[in-house]
């Protein structure tokens, strides 16, 4: 199964679809999409680890919100991330725990600069092989 994919080639936002086969999956390969815009993913090392905390209304909204929480953390921590340890989410949808480990945020590794998600075509579902999620990005 693929991780994610670029689906739509929009003016102003950038548009991709992440796969998992779990929920935890499905979070992690939505936050590699999201830093494949960011930043040169490749190139950036787990060098250090950031844990992150997040609540939302439910599943959607909290994807919604760790997409969010991840942008902000570039800005506020001057951080790029490359991977994505999910370590929990609750049964009910409304909080995940997550270990995200990168660097230093440098120009030479930079990519677009994201200014948040949009609810423009933004979905979740539940599929016969896991799940998926459209996400818009403001950039």
């Amino acid at each position: 199964m693929k991780r994610f994919e670029f689906i739509e080639d929009l003016k102003s936002d950038v548009m991709f679809k992440a796969y998992g086969k779990s929920l935890e999956e499905l979070f992690a390969n939505a936050a590699f999409g999201l830093f494949s815009v960011i930043c040169q993913i490749d190139r950036v090392k787990p060098k250090k680890v950031k844990l992150v905390k997040v609540r939302g209304e439910n599943m959607e909204d909290l994807m919604f919100n760790w997409l969010q929480e991840l942008i902000g953390i570039v800005e506020t921590d001057n951080l790029f991330l490359s991977r994505f340890e999910i370590l929990k989410i609750g049964e009910d949808g409304t909080h995940l725990e997550a270990r995200c480990y990168g660097e230093a945020a440098t120009p030479e590794k930079g990519g677009t600069v994201v200014k948040g998600v949009t609810y423009y075509k933004y979905e979740l579902r539940k599929t016969k092989d896991g799940y998926n999620v459209r996400v818009s990005l403001d950039i």
